[in-house]
C-alpha cells in the first residue's frame, strides 16, 4: 500500500512541474528582453481655458529623474516635448500652448525619465476659445442713467453667465479721456461726468472658472442724460403756511424721496388758500425745471408757482420761476422760464380743485 502512495506522489508532481512549465510559456514571449520598467507617470493634468491657448499645468510626484514630458494632441500629429527639472515630493510644470483653433482636444501626456523609461500615458481634454465664442456675448444692458450736481448714476441689469467686469470709455468733467472698470456684481457705478457726455461701455467674459485670458464684447454707445438731479439730502423745508401733519407726514415730507408721504393743508378748521411751503437749498442754484407729484389718488392740488429767491421771508422779495396746472395724473412737470436763481425756493398753491384743501407728496428739482 505504501508503496502505491509513494508511486501516486512522484505522478503528481511530474504532472505539477509540467503544469507550470505550460504556465510561464505564456510569459515567455514579454519577459525575454528582462522585466519592464516604468517611468514615474504624471500625477495629474489641467488645461486652463485661453484665447486660441491652453496653459497646461501638471503635477509629478518624485519626478526628479524624469527628463522629458511628452505631450501628443490631434490624434497624436501634433506634439511637445518638455524639458522637465521636477524636484523630489510633488511638483508641477505650467506650460503654455499656443497657436490652438477654436476647439475640444484631447491630450495624451507621459513622462521619460533619464535612463529612457517611459511612464504609462496620462490623457486628459481641454478646449480653446475664440471668435465664435466671442460672437456670442452680449453687453449687459443699462437699466437707468440719473445725472446729478457732482456725478452721473448708471444702472444695469443682472450680469449674464461668466461676466466678470463692465468696462466705461468717456471724459470726465475735466476734459481728460477716461475708463473705469467695475465688477459685473456692481449694479450701480457713479462716473465723474457732465451731462449730454456721450460714453461707450463693453462687458468682459471668461469662458471657464480661471481661464488664462478675458473675452470682451464689441464697445456699444449711449449718451447721458442732458440735466441732472439736485442732491436734496440736506436741504431742509422751512416752513409753511399750514399743514395738518397728521395727515401725510407734514411739511418735511416734501424732500424725503417718499411719493407715499405728503404735506396736506390744514383742516378743522379748514385754512383758506392760498397756502406755501419755503425750502432752503443751502445755496444759490440754477434750477432748469421742477417736477412736482401731488398726493397719490388724489387731485385737490391744482396750480403751482414757483418762486427762488435769497432770503426765506414768505413776504421778501421772490422771483418767479415756473408755473403750471395739474391736468390729468399726479405729476406735472415745468420749466423755469425765467431763469431765476437764488437760495430758497417758495412753493405757493393758490387754488385746489376741492377748496381750501391742497396735498403735495414731492417736488425735485434738476440743472443743466
Amino acid at each position: 500500500m505504501k508503496y502505491i502512495l509513494h508511486v501516486f506522489s512522484y505522478l503528481c508532481i511530474l504532472a505539477s512541474l509540467a503544469s507550470c512549465e505550460k504556465f510561464t510559456d505564456v510569459h515567455k514571449e514579454f519577459i525575454k528582453d528582462g522585466e519592464i520598467i516604468y517611468a514615474v507617470r504624471p500625477d495629474s493634468v489641467a488645461f486652463i481655458a485661453g484665447k486660441e491657448r491652453l496653459m497646461m499645468r501638471l503635477w509629478m510626484i518624485n519626478g526628479q529623474n524624469i527628463k522629458n514630458i511628452i505631450v501628443l494632441w490631434n490624434g497624436r500629429q501634433d506634439s511637445l516635448v518638455l524639458a522637465a527639472k521636477l524636484k523630489t515630493g510633488r511638483d508641477s510644470i505650467d506650460v503654455m500652448i499656443n497657436g490652438l483653433v477654436e476647439k475640444n482636444y484631447s491630450f495624451d501626456i507621459y513622462a521619460v525619465d533619464n535612463f529612457g523609461h517611459r511612464s504609462l500615458t496620462y490623457t486628459t481634454f481641454g478646449a480653446t476659445y475664440g471668435a465664435q465664442y466671442t460672437a456670442l456675448l452680449q453687453n449687459r444692458r443699462i437699466k437707468k442713467m440719473a445725472l446729478y450736481e457732482t456725478a452721473a448714476a448708471i444702472d444695469w441689469f443682472a450680469p449674464a453667465e461668466n461676466m466678470i467686469f463692465n468696462e466705461l470709455k468717456f471724459k470726465n468733467r475735466r476734459g481728460t479721456d477716461t475708463v473705469v472698470r467695475f465688477p459685473a456684481d456692481d449694479f450701480t457705478v457713479n462716473i465723474d461726468a457732465a451731462g449730454s457726455t456721450p460714453f461707450q461701455y463693453r462687458s468682459l467674459y471668461i469662458p471657464e472658472a480661471e481661464a488664462i485670458d478675458t473675452f470682451a464684447t464689441a464697445w456699444a454707445s449711449d449718451v447721458l442724460p442732458e440735466y441732472f438731479t439736485f442732491d436734496r439730502s440736506n436741504w431742509e423745508v422751512l416752513a409753511v403756511s399750514d399743514e395738518t401733519a397728521s395727515d401725510g407726514g407734514g411739511k418735511a415730507t416734501l424732500i424725503d424721496g417718499d411719493h407715499g408721504t405728503y404735506w396736506h393743508s390744514q383742516w378743522g378748521p379748514d385754512i383758506a388758500l392760498p397756502h406755501w411751503a419755503i425750502i432752503d437749498m443751502k445755496s444759490v442754484k440754477n434750477i432748469s425745471y421742477f417736477t412736482i407729484y401731488r398726493r397719490n389718488n388724489n387731485t385737490n392740488t391744482k396750480s403751482v408757482e414757483l418762486y427762488v429767491g435769497n432770503s426765506s421771508d414768505p413776504n421778501g422779495t421772490w422771483t418767479l420761476a415756473a408755473s403750471g396746472t395739474f391736468a390729468s395724473g399726479n405729476q406735472m412737470t415745468i420749466n423755469n422760464t425765467t431763469g431765476a436763481t437764488g437760495r430758497y425756493l417758495k412753493m405757493l398753491l393758490p387754488d385746489s380743485n376741492n377748496p381750501p384743501f391742497t396735498s403735495v407728496a414731492e417736488i425735485y428739482m434738476y440743472g443743466k
